[in-house]
């Protein structure tokens, strides 16, 4: 009788684990960053992404849950500034209702995975000084 006690518990133990795993929140198992697009007109311009240093046209890889600051310039044109912000995406929508059911989803709302950024092709046109 005791063998089967200890499978018993072995077993609800593993399920236990399991079932937090599989609903830790979806947001968790999607990636941290996210590709944005960026081309210019004229081609060829300079753009800094959060710091790191682009030419146009490019593809950078930043964090899908923060603001990006985007600067663009080349000689002989006026300089362009941008921010893009991120919101809420679906996935962080679904933790937020699983979590109403049974709250371990919420773990997923902590995670980069929970947001998108507001735009991800960016087209710059700039203008001659």
């Amino acid at each position: 009788m005791k063998v089967n006690q200890k499978l018993q518990t072995v077993f609800c133990v593993v399920l236990c684990v399991s079932i937090i795993t599989a609903t830790s929140g979806c947001s968790a198992f999607r990636p941290r960053t996210e590709t944005i697009n960026i081309s210019s007109n004229p081609e060829g311009a300079d753009v800094t992404v959060n710091g790191a240093t682009y030419r146009t046209p490019t593809q950078a890889s930043v964090r899908r849950d923060a603001s990006i600051a985007i600067q663009c310039y080349k000689k002989g044109y006026v300089p362009y500034n941008r921010t893009i912000d991120a919101h809420l995406n679906t996935t962080g929508i679904l933790d937020i209702v699983g979590t109403c059911i049974f709250i371990i989803p919420c773990i997923g709302l902590f995670t980069p995975g929970a947001y998108s950024l507001d735009e991800t092709n960016v087209n710059v046109s700039l203008y001659k000084e």
